[in-house]
């Protein structure tokens, strides 16, 4: 994982990088994978993205990120 993505990762979520955590997208779909990033892409499109398990996800509500359990 790169070390930009971390540096950029919302305060909130950096203890969850590299940990297996849920998050819904816009459309309610529960989604899970190892965290690599949380926060808002500005050189993209300005909103909040997840990234988990190399998959971008936007927009998605921060507040739907929690660390998964089974």
């Amino acid at each position: 994982m790169s070390d930009h993505l971390k540096e950029k990762t919302d305060a909130r979520f950096k203890h969850l990088i590299g940990k297996k955590v849920e998050f819904k997208d816009d459309k309610g779909m529960k989604r899970v994978g190892i965290l690599e990033f949380a926060g808002i892409n500005d050189l993209l499109h300005g909103q909040f993205q997840v990234t988990a398990s190399r998959c971008p996800i936007w927009p998605v509500d921060p507040k739907t990120i929690n660390e998964y359990k089974q």
